[in-house]
């Protein structure tokens, strides 16, 4: 084999190297296809460059030419697009155009999606509305604090239970979570004369257990219920209080009595509700008194 023919198998070999390089880089870049541009407006690129892949139903089907500068501060990125042909039936003015990531930390690319039948078909050099992206760095700090609220909510609601664990069987009968409820149809004190009709109860005979709110002897409010029925009055209280305890804790335990009370009695007898209110008095004052509940109507 002469010097001569080895030089041109070389050359040859060459070129078929430069002519296959030049026609992978031409189809990436569509240079041999029939193509056609559209434009997208964009407030971040998040990191998108020229070149980059931009794709129709998740294929390869066109290229980002180059991105512009807005004009001001409060303009738009624009990116100018080059697609394929062939994606002209499927894009249509209601298309969107979204920057995506390839993975977690791969290169950016533009997704356009496809249009609806009814949507009038795009034109070459239209611009597209751009959806705004999320990074992955501010969606995993978003995560992040969402985690954190959820966790710092969830002691919250762990500490308010914990702190009235008193009132557990007050919150299985009625249903209240929060103890901002007993404060509805609170007052502060009774009022300074003296009621003219008074229902006395023994706690431990009305309530199912010393640490809990939970009615066990309905029947024996059925007198008071009556009364409130028969009678017009201007103000009824249900007033409770404790022998032992804690004055804090005995506070909440008495005016979640008093609700169950006035709860049960506003849904069992026919009178005007707005009239009843609760007191709780938490510890008695009385030496030897025991825990007790009262209905003090006043006319």
């Amino acid at each position: 084999m002469s010097r001569a023919f080895r030089i041109g198998l070389l050359v040859l070999a060459a070129l078929g190297t430069l002519a296959g390089g030049v026609f992978l880089i031409g189809e990436k870049h569509f240079l041999f296809r029939r193509t056609y541009q559209l434009e997208a407006e964009f407030q971040n690129v998040a990191g998108l460059n020229n070149g980059a892949e931009v794709r129709v139903g998740g294929i390869h089907l066109g290229t980002v030419k180059y991105i512009a500068l807005p004009h001001g501060p409060d303009g738009k990125l624009r990116v100018v697009m080059e697609l394929a042909n062939s994606t002209r039936p499927l894009i249509r003015q209601d298309s969107l155009a979204r920057i995506k990531t390839e993975g977690l930390l791969g290169n950016q690319y533009v997704e356009v999606t496809f249009g609806s039948e009814k949507s009038p078909e795009i034109e070459s050099g239209d611009v597209l509305k751009g959806e705004s992206t999320v990074e992955f760095a501010d969606a995993a700090l978003a995560a992040l604090n969402q985690a954190k609220n959820a966790a710092a909510a969830f002691q919250d609601d762990a500490d308010a239970l914990k702190q009235n664990f008193l009132l557990r069987g007050y919150f299985k009968r009625r249903g209240y979570l929060d103890e901002r409820d007993l404060a509805k149809n609170r007052i502060a004190a009774l009022p300074h004369e003296a009621a003219s009709k008074q229902f006395v109860f023994d706690a431990k005979d009305l309530f199912d257990g010393s640490t809990n709110a939970k009615l066990k002897n309905e029947k024996s409010l059925a007198a008071a219920g009556k009364f409130l029925e028969a009678n017009k009055f201007t103000l009824a209280v249900v007033a409770d209080s404790e022998a032992t305890g804690e004055t804090s804790d005995d506070r909440r335990l008495t005016l979640a009595r008093a609700k169950v009370v006035r709860d049960y009695l506003s849904q069992n007898f026919k009178f005007d509700d707005t009239r009843v209110k609760i007191l709780g008095l938490g510890k008695s004052t009385r030496p030897g008194e025991s825990s007790s509940l009262e209905i003090l109507i006043y006319n």
